[in-house]
């Protein structure tokens, strides 16, 4: 039975391909292509069809430019036109093999075989069937290819020498011999380990680098609807911590390249487009145009940029043209986003109990009856000022060339509506990159890119009071939302005046316009072989304007009459750069790359505000100040600065395995004084490539083994211009009966102003395993910067409070761990990238005091008060307040500890100081805002014509200082609470964990100052992204041009695992530099986006 069932199995197959060959055979080709290689036709066969082609690479003819026409015709007749324009011959075998020889016509010239055949199953490195390769005995049309075990047998001579190739693998050549049976392991082309790597002035194979670099490819992010380029970096680079401070679109994202090293002087990494430094990674910038980017992180690969270098670097490159036919692309989505979580708060009922019990608590009666209380409405406030969004996008782009000229063009359109409502964002982009040869050694370079942005916000993205998101969790729900007259009642009961968010959603004015310029021309000189001269010219250009107008009866800052303001503000930079490079190698031993330059960069900005409130009616809005009641004092500013450079790089390689970087660059600046406007950047590393000797050689399973340090310097300069000088500053004293303007100093001059300096060491490790489908990257960095740049106190005998100065000393350690894996690859392909990172910032420094001690302790003015100083030998911009270690339980426990004011159920605050009652002594670090891990895990699995991805990123430790808190859970009896604040309330005789409901509990300690009630666990594993997508077969279309087409769903933010009590773990105040403090945050969304691309 068993061998009849083989003879069926073996008839079926037999028969199927027989059948598969007969429909191939009959199958039609339709081709136009003109002055096409054959090679170029070849493929293109192979993509219309099922056909596969086999030769050798030298094959003479394959190069040769030839035409082909033809309509619905068969393989036969198209393989016959190239055999009369070349002489290349052909023969057609089973399972639709064509293999191509040079001129051989019979067996007379060409031995085939002996008559003996050969078995064989070719392996990967896990020991895995690769399937379809291609096995040839060398010289001959003689070949075949493996089955779907991986096996194969043919028919050869004991000279022959079989040439087995695949895709993705580098070609193998073994000799037969004697040998009957054949067991062959491929390994994996190690061109991975070649692809160049953008850094700064120019591009480095990745297998020299000696420095740590961390690479995006946006091919597949871009798959699932991202609307800024800052979005693509997320979970994707070890060291780089992004987040998401606000859901507001068109707000950048929070970037961290291995810690922030600043306290005023600003974090922020450079952002690099096609070469060209531009003012921060805005919204504006089109992500669907960036082919790829790359992060710059150690002082090594930092040190070229000099005194911006410090916080890293972020290169982009965007796409070009490529030689070859004129591609069209299309790529739209169309998505919808939701608030990704409802705060859970007291509905109608509850509220109104909680509004009597305060009442009867603080010893009055009953304010709402069940009478009036069937009267009132039950809002839900979130409901009312949250909405199901809807964003889409267009990109449209052309791309293609030939060996002398090469263009890519775009045009792309996106509008994100916000989940809060009266909050959008909308983007026009349009970008032009071309490419001239000129001769063959002069060629230009040229990028143009325009976008047009409009972001409304409503009030949505103002943080802290005020904020829609605010207020819609604290309005009561039995707030009517408009009055019997039509109009939009107002809460009163905040301590930051009235308000109503879905009025101030509707009518409150709030829009940035943005638009920007950027172009780029580079003129290319390849002087003799080796030695290149590159002159760059850049510009730009950015215009901006602010409207903001709140309608009579709604409130900000307690104004009711109107409010109005207008801003304009525009800034552009010039750069220059002119760049030599030397590249040689000598005696295929040393190989050097020598580059040297030197760049000129100006900057100019200028604003012009005015405001006014008191408006009789609506009907002007920001389009007339003048009528204001009470207009504001107009302003307008100016600012320039200056830059010149002067750069070198030397990359050295000996026998292509020990590694030697030096780079320095000498920056000066016109922001700095003339004592220190001048600074030398000095870097170098050193690496190994461990795997290049003789004694790794035999250990084939081990494909990649470097280990590299680094060491340089970096600086700063992120402050405005004029700090060194002493300012004037305008002041409008009463003389009088009127205000008389004049002049007086405003700031004293600091002529020892300096860079802030950060020198960083790393050390690392790159290891590769089972030809590099393991790959495992460490990197350990030691970061320390001095020379802060701060606003120190003064003596009052100066007068005046502060100055900005050069004061202490930061510390940045941690380490990053990079993971890939190729899991399966065939008929199913599983890849794995993984990145864990700890960084831990400290404070090791903060300067003397004007007597020469030690400070220990430095005052920040940041929120209500100093809620974040800095404190020597501590993490920057920790929460400091007062440890809340429980409640009175009696009067009399209150009045023993000191506090004889306090009741029962009110908060008990720790003593620190040792003395009785609570003073501002008894403060101490609640929280430390940190995280100690952060990672992104991404899969990808790929089986036939599908896709599935997914990104996972997450944050383990680090705490976030929720300023909600002393509101939904402070039971006051007039905003709204949450429900287990409410249901945890303390009560006589069932304690609680939280204060009993009385409006005598929002002292200065539970709402001023800082508690620890603010303090929650910051952790959490959020499923960022999921992405399917399928990729339409092209047997579905018909003609010669057959489109490649792919439609993908895909998902952001639909899990979040967290302990975090609020609507998002990522939330930050974008105002502030302490990160992890939500005051009321845009929340961010979850989103469904499905996509559709198409390519002719």
């Amino acid at each position: 039975m068993s061998n009849l069932k083989k003879s069926i199995r073996k008839s079926l197959v037999v028969g199927g391909f027989c059948m598969i060959s007969s429909l191939a055979m009959s199958a039609q080709i339709s081709l136009t292509l003109e002055n096409k290689s054959t090679r170029d036709i070849i493929r293109e066969i192979e993509r219309v069809s099922e056909y596969r082609f086999f030769y050798n690479e030298d094959l003479q003819g394959l190069d040769q430019k030839i035409n082909i026409n033809t309509n619905d015709a068969n393989i036969q007749t198209v393989l016959n036109e190239i055999q009369r324009q070349t002489s290349i011959h052909y023969v057609i075998k089973e399972n639709n093999q064509i293999v191509l020889s040079a001129g051989v016509k019979s067996n007379k010239t060409q031995q085939v075989g002996d008559g003996r055949i050969i078995k064989g199953t070719i392996l990967d490195a896990t020991g895995m069937p690769v399937i379809g390769a291609n096995v040839m005995v060398k010289g001959t049309t003689n070949g075949t290819i493996t089955d779907m075990d991986g096996k194969f047998s043919l028919e050869v001579d004991k000279n022959a020498i079989l040439v087995v190739s695949y895709i993705g693998y580098a070609n193998q050549e073994i000799k037969v011999g004697n040998q009957n049976t054949l067991s062959i392991t491929m390994k994996e082309d190690a061109e991975a380990l070649d692809e160049l790597v953008v850094v700064g002035y120019g591009t480095v194979k990745k297998s020299d680098l000696t420095g740590s670099v961390g690479s995006v490819s946006m091919e597949d992010v871009n798959k699932v609807g991202i609307t800024s380029a800052d979005r693509a970096l997320q979970g994707q680079v070890a060291g780089v911590q992004v987040n998401a401070r606000s859901g507001q679109p068109g707000e950048s994202m929070m970037i961290r390249v291995r810690g922030g090293n600043s306290l005023s002087g600003g974090n922020e990494p450079l952002y690099v487009i096609d070469g060209m430094p531009v003012e921060g990674m805005s919204s504006d910038i089109n992500p669907e145009d960036i082919l790829s980017m790359e992060v710059l992180k150690d002082a090594s690969s930092t040190a070229i940029y000099g005194s911006r270098g410090a916080n890293g670097v972020v290169m982009i490159t965007t796409k070009r043209g490529k030689e070859g036919k004129t591609t069209v692309d299309y790529n739209g989505y169309i998505g919808v986003s939701q608030l990704r979580k409802k705060l859970d708060l007291l509905e109608k009922d509850d509220y109104i109990a909680m509004v009597n019990e305060v009442s009867v608590n603080d010893g009055n009666g009953i304010l709402i009856t069940p009478e009036q209380a069937a009267l009132l409405p039950n809002n839900d406030w979130q409901d009312l000022a949250y909405q199901t969004a809807l964003t889409h996008s267009h990109q449209f782009s052309v791309s293609g060339g030939n060996d002398k000229t090469k263009v890519y063009s775009s045009l792309n359109y996106m509008n994100q509506e916000g989940i809060i409502k009266g909050s959008n964002y909308n983007r026009f982009a349009l970008r032009i990159n071309g490419d001239q040869k000129i001769t063959d050694k002069i060629s230009l370079n040229a990028s143009v890119a325009y976008s047009y942005g409009t972001q409304n916000t409503a009030n949505s993205n103002a943080d802290g009071y005020g904020a829609i998101a605010y207020t819609a969790m604290v309005m009561p729900p039995i707030q009517e939302i408009k009055d019997e007259y039509g109009n939009y009642t107002v809460f009163s009961g905040t301590p930051w005046g009235g308000t109503n968010p879905v009025g101030m959603a509707e009518l409150y004015k709030n829009q940035n316009i943005n638009s920007r310029l950027l172009a780029n021309l580079s003129l290319s000189w390849d002087i003799i072989e080796g030695l290149n001269f590159r002159v760059n010219a850049g510009a730009e250009v950015v215009a901006s304007e602010s409207d903001r107008y709140i309608p009579i009866g709604l409130s900000a800052g307690g104004q009711l009459d109107g409010d109005a303001s207008k801003s304009k503000s525009n800034y552009y930079t010039l750069i220059n750069e002119n760049i030599l490079t030397y590249n040689k190698t000598f005696n295929d031993i040393h190989a050097f790359n020598v580059m040297g330059g030197i760049t000129f960069q100006s900057y100019e900005y200028n604003s012009l505000s005015g405001s006014g409130t008191g408006f009789l009616r609506d009907v002007y809005e920001t389009n007339n100040l003048g009528v204001a009641m009470t207009p504001g004092i107009p302003s307008s500013g100016y600012s320039d600065y200056r830059m010149a450079s002067f750069l070198g790089r030397v990359n050295y390689g000996l026998m292509d395995r020990y590694l030697l970087t030096v780079t320095a660059r000498y920056d000066g600046s016109s922001k700095f004084s003339k004592n220190h406007k001048f600074a030398f950047f000095p870097s170098a590393a050193l690496a190994w490539r461990v795997s290049e000797e003789g004694f790794m050689k035999d250990m084939e399973w081990w494909s990649n083994f470097k280990v590299r340090t680094s060491v340089g310097q970096t600086g700063n300069q992120s402050i405005s211009p004029y700090q060194t000088f002493a300012r004037l500053g305008t002041s409008s004293p009463v003389f009088g009966n009127g205000k008389v303007i004049g002049f007086g100093l405003s700031s004293i001059a600091n002529d020892d102003l300096k860079w802030e300096t950060t020198t960083q060491t790393d050390l690392g490790i790159d290891l590769g395993f089972l030809d590099n489908r393991i790959n495992f990257a460490f990197d350990y960095y030691w970061k320390q910067t001095r020379d802060l740049l701060y606003s120190a106190t003064l003596p009052p005998s100066s007068g005046f409070s502060s100055m900005l100065r050069n004061i202490g000393r930061i510390d940045n350690k941690g380490f990053e761990i990079s993971i890939n894996t190729v899991n399966m690859k065939g008929k199913v392909n599983w890849t794995t990238s993984l990145n864990i990172s700890s960084n831990k910032s400290i404070v090791k420094d903060l300067g003397t005091d004007v007597y020469g001690n030690k400070i220990e302790r430095m005052d920040a003015p940041i929120g209500g008060g100093n809620w974040f100083p800095l404190f020597l030998g501590k993490a920057p911009f920790q929460l400091y307040g007062y440890e809340i270690e429980g409640i009175y339980q009696t009067d009399e426990e209150a009045r023993l500890n000191g506090e004889a004011t306090k009741h029962a159920g009110d908060y008990r605050y720790k003593e620190i100081d040792g003395k009785p009652g609570i003073t501002t002594g008894d403060k101490t670090i609640l929280a430390n805002t940190q995280p100690k891990f952060t990672f992104g895990l991404t899969n990808t699995i790929n089986w036939n014509n599908f896709e599935l991805s997914f990104l996972v990123t997450g944050s383990i430790g680090g705490d976030i200082v929720n300023e909600f808190n002393k509101s939904i859970t402070n039971i006051g009896g007039t905003w709204n609470v949450r429900k287990d604040a409410w249901e945890g309330r303390w009560q006589e005789g069932k304690g609680g964990k939280y204060a009993r409901a009385s409006a005598s509990t929002k002292d200065y300690l539970a709402f001023g100052d800082p508690n620890s009630i603010w303090v929650e666990d910051g952790s959490y594993v959020r499923f960022k992204d999921i992405k399917l997508s399928y990729t339409l077969p092209s047997s579905w279309f018909s003609g010669s041009k057959k489109p490649n087409v792919s439609l993908y769903v895909s998902g952001q933010n639909l899990i979040t695992i967290t302990g975090y009590s609020h609507y998002d773990p990522e939330a930050s105040w974008t105002g502030s530099a302490v990160n992890g403090w939500d005051r009321g945050v845009y929340p961010s969304a979850k989103s469904y986006t499905l996509g559709l691309n198409v390519k002719f």
